[in-house]
């Protein structure tokens, strides 16, 4: 067995030395550690500002579309007639059509006679 006499300011000393190393490497393990998630958390923070970019732009779409769709939606009476109320329109019309024939074919027929 190897006998190692120290002085007491030696021993002290080597410990500082073997605890400063202790520290030294820890540090700059979690001072790596700290570094890799500083960057991952610039790197989410950059990609929330972006998806909020993108929903602002979506939210803005999605609002032009709305006011179009009531715009649509106002024209729509005006523009275009539904189909119930053609039919029924066109029923009216051709209700008067036939009215106008049996009065013609009345006037004809009987206009006919005197002439007989």
């Amino acid at each position: 067995m190897i006998n190692v006499h120290l002085e007491t300011y030696q021993l002290v000393m080597l410990l500082f030395t073997i605890g400063g190393s202790v520290w030294g490497v820890g540090r700059a393990f979690f001072g790596r550690i700290e570094r890799s998630i500083k960057e991952r958390d610039d790197g989410l923070a950059a990609a929330i500002i972006a998806l909020g970019k993108k929903l602002d732009k979506e939210s803005d779409a999605i609002r032009h579309l709305d006011r179009e769709i009531l715009k649509l939606k106002a024209e729509l009476p005006r523009e275009y007639v539904a189909k119930e109320d053609f039919i029924r329109s066109f029923t009216v019309v051709e209700a008067k059509i036939d009215a106008v024939q049996t009065t013609l074919q009345n006037t004809l027929t009987t206009w006919g006679k005197d002439k007989v």
